[in-house]
């Protein structure tokens, strides 16, 4: 494809004209659910036509927005295994997970797309994107933003990157500047609470079945939130670990947040390893209640705004109550963890 038929940006890459519309006259299609939020962050929830099939938050941002993304994964009905071999099987092949209605596409006329071509197992891949456009808005191409976060510091400057071609640059830097700030609180709030010299060891699973572990920006998270994390560094993928290396780690807490499942889902999914690894019920973590599940959808899975809360979670449940209240629902909002004592795993089929 010709940059004349698609215009493309990417977060590594300056605009390619030096100017951007102002928000208020521009038709937005964000296909990533993080993209969403922190579009809706910087104010332009209202100026979203199309949104993807898992973009749930905030509430503002669905309204008047339509459905332009399908997908053949069904994470509701699915078991983790299933899910990953249908998606192993489809990258095998060179199928793409998710794909565009080209029909709602063509409605909307959009003028921006938010994209990312970081993960394909996230959202519509980059070249899918790319070849839509290219068949449907060939006329009136829309220009095409990347955003491909690979860490923390990476997700504060997509709200720049966005700032900047919407023509909101001063209004992103106030948002990263506050998301900077707050987690300095966080930072803080640990440190008064905790010991610098003896920081818990964490894991962080990421998926169940196989094993995986938060990769990315967890790694940053745990450093914000004063934990000892050695399964992968800043800015590494998340990768499958073997069941004998997680034996040998035997941390002091367990937190599980498999990628786009929601709290409810990581405690049905987790109270099942009691069963399925019969190793599980020997962890320390396991036998002193230090197991956690988390909503990995809302705070960890999306790199935007909410990144921030799920930093206040990890210190909440590492390093106790007494650190949630000095943090407020605000920062470690309680309805996205859930501690896992021993006698809950007694209810598991």
């Amino acid at each position: 494809m010709s940059t004349k038929e698609c215009e493309v940006s990417s977060m590594n890459e300056s605009s390619t004209d030096g100017t951007a519309e102002m928000a208020d006259s521009l038709r937005i299609v964000s296909l990533l659910p993080s993209i969403t939020e922190v579009l809706s962050s910087l104010g332009v929830a209202n100026q979203l036509v199309g949104i993807t099939h898992e973009c749930d938050y905030p509430k503002e941002a669905l309204e008047g927005a339509q459905v332009v993304t399908v997908s053949d994964i069904s994470p509701h009905t699915m078991t983790q295994a299933q899910i990953h071999e249908s998606v192993c099987g489809s990258l095998v092949n060179g199928h793409s997970l998710y794909g565009i209605n080209k029909q709602v596409l063509q409605e909307i006329q959009p003028d921006l797309i938010f994209t990312q071509s970081l993960c394909d197992v996230c959202a519509v891949s980059y070249p899918v994107v790319l070849e839509t456009c290219a068949k449907v808005l060939a006329e009136d191409a829309p220009k095409i933003i990347s955003l491909e976060p690979n860490n923390l510091e990476d997700v504060l400057k997509t709200f720049l990157v966005a700032g900047r071609e919407l023509g909101l640059e001063a209004r992103a830097t106030k948002v990263v500047d506050e998301l900077r700030r707050k987690c300095e609180i966080i930072r803080d709030v640990v440190k008064q609470h905790s010991d610098p010299n003896k920081k818990p060891t964490v894991v962080f699973l990421e998926w169940h079945d196989p094993l995986f572990t938060g990769g990315h920006w967890i790694a940053d998270m745990m450093e914000i939130a004063g934990c000892d994390y050695s399964m992968c560094k800043s800015g590494n993928r998340s990768a499958p670990i073997e069941d004998k290396d997680f034996i040998e780690m035997d941390p002091d807490v367990i937190l599980v947040g498999p990628c786009g499942f929601s709290r409810e889902r990581a405690l049905n999914d987790t109270l099942k390893m009691y069963h399925t690894r019969p190793w599980w019920k020997d962890m320390r973590a396991v036998k002193n209640g230090n197991v956690y599940a988390l909503d990995g959808n809302s705070y960890y899975a999306r790199p935007g705004p909410r990144l921030l809360q799920g930093c206040g979670l990890i210190a909440r449940c590492v390093h106790g109550e007494a650190v949630g209240e000095a943090l407020g629902e605000d920062l470690a909002p309680s309805p996205g963890m859930q501690r896992i004592t021993v006698d809950m795993y007694d209810t598991a089929e």
